[in-house]
């Protein structure tokens, strides 16, 4: 193999008409090991398996990117295939022309400290069981891991299928390993809170049934049905784009930023350059939209007359942190670097996990967004007798100073357009700021760049 990947010569397999793995070069035969397949048995690569079947049902020879892993390595290979006629038996010749490893744990790959951290800034939790539905971990929205108090229960020790005539269903959809979406279940202790279950099945690297995971969200409409008519009615009816317009427009937008970021990044094989440059600009207003949408659910959640956080006991530097993992890669976008506090600063305060996570991603990507390329965008965490604060300071040009007001305004983008922002992003801020009994101010002369300061409760005063 060369440096740049290229190979010096193909490395060839052989698969017959059941999948079997009849002969391998060293590399192919090393990575099929490795993904836990044996010698004569079925090709345990997934993703070269489902490339053969595809090459077998066509009756055609493909030539096709195929993107796989082992435990050390990300593999970006470009394969073809060639039906092969032996002894009447029509067997499938597999070439692999490139092969490029890249570590595991590169900038692209999200580690699971950092999944955890986009569902909880998106208000939802996870829970993993295994086959035989035990739950392996469980976070709940707004909390954090149960694992040592739940794992090894069963799902259904844990909660009740509402209603209960779903409990068949549920049941016949984990035995044929379909997907869950939108079931209803509700606590047995505690609280008894309801909760909305979308479950994607688990496939190890056998091709066996792992197990679901399970994105939870709280279901809002199902606790408020209990209370009475007229504040029931008045909730609903004010809550309509959260409960039922958001929803609705999140999965089909989520589906199009999929399957154009998929055309983009040509994982289905060569594409004019013209053309990926569409699906990446399709992508970009989708996420564009999909931002909108979550505004404008926020803005309606934070204007109602029952709006509470939270108090969670955080730590600020920690949080810094974490807001700048989650935009790493917006920022490696346009070279900008993220200083950050040190990681042995303490700043703790008084505020919810995830609203205040949530301001500090708001802060960053504006910071990011108004900033010119190659800059510097800087966190700071102090605190001082009563509040703990976090500053985030950009390059960019600056907001004169009789803005600094209207800039906290509603559709505010002192005439900014086209930029991706929505206008409400740093008013929402502000009012979660409030809530939690802090505030959200800004220091910033035009052209010398700006600097936003989050400021909650001290811990030790709360």
């Amino acid at each position: 193999m060369t440096a740049s990947g290229k190979l010096a010569e193909p490395v060839c397999g052989q698969v017959d008409a059941d999948g079997l793995l009849l002969s391998a070069d060293p590399p192919l035969m090393t990575l099929h090991l490795r993904c836990g397949g044996s010698e004569g048995g079925a090709l345990a690569v997934p993703e070269l398996a489902d490339l053969c079947r595809l090459s077998r049902r066509l009756g055609m020879n493909l030539s096709r990117p195929v993107q796989a892993s082992n435990d050390d390595y990300h593999i970006d290979m470009w394969v073809e295939t060639q039906l092969v006629s032996q002894n009447e038996e029509k067997h499938l010749s597999i070439a692999i022309v490139d092969w490029k490893e890249r570590p595991r744990d590169d900038a692209h790959i999200l580690n699971p400290d950092r999944e955890r951290d986009f569902d909880r800034l998106e208000g939802r939790g996870t829970i993993r069981t295994d086959a035989a539905l035990r739950v392996i971990s469980q976070i709940l929205p707004g909390e954090m891991e149960r694992a040592s108090e739940v794992a090894g229960q069963s799902l259904f020790d844990i909660f009740d299928v509402i209603p209960l005539s779903d409990h068949t269903k549920l049941l016949e959809a984990v035995a044929e390993r379909q997907p869950i979406r939108n079931q209803r279940l509700r606590e047995k202790r505690g609280d008894q809170r309801m909760f909305l279950f979308q479950g994607h099945p688990l496939i190890d690297k056998t091709g066996l049934f792992a197990g679901y995971r399970f994105a939870v969200t709280s279901d809002e409409s199902a606790a408020e049905a209990g209370k009475p008519n007229a504040v029931r009615g008045k909730l609903i009816s004010d809550s309509l784009f959260g409960l039922q317009l958001g929803p609705a427009l999140r999965q089909p937008l989520g589906k199009i930023i999929a399957n154009a970021e998929t055309i983009n990044s040509k994982l289905e094989g060569p594409l004019r350059g013209d053309y990926a440059g569409y699906a990446k600009d399709i992508a970009s207003a989708g996420r564009h939209l999909l931002d909108l949408v979550n505004d404008l659910s926020d803005l309606e959640a934070i204007e109602r007359p029952e709006f509470t956080v939270a108090a969670d006991d955080i730590d600020l530097a920690d949080l810094a942190h974490r807001a700048a993992g989650l935009l790493a890669v917006k920022a490696a976008d346009h070279q900008i670097r993220i200083d950050l506090p040190d990681e042995d600063i303490k700043v703790p305060a008084r505020g919810e996990f995830r609203r205040s996570l949530q301001v500090l991603v708001n802060l960053i990507g504006n910071a990011i967004r108004y900033s010119p390329d190659g800059s510097v965008v800087t966190l700071r965490a102090f605190s001082d007798k009563e509040f703990a604060r976090i500053s985030v300071s950009d390059q960019g040009d600056g907001i004169a100073g009789e803005d600094h007001d209207r800039i906290f305004e509603k559709f505010e983008r002192l005439g900014r357009s086209g930029d991706g922002g929505s206008g409400l992003g740093l008013f929402i801020s502000r009012r979660l700021a409030r809530a939690m009994d802090g505030s959200l101010t800004v220091e910033s002369v035009a052209g010398k760049g700006a600097t936003f300061t989050l400021s909650l409760p001290s811990r030790k005063n709360a």
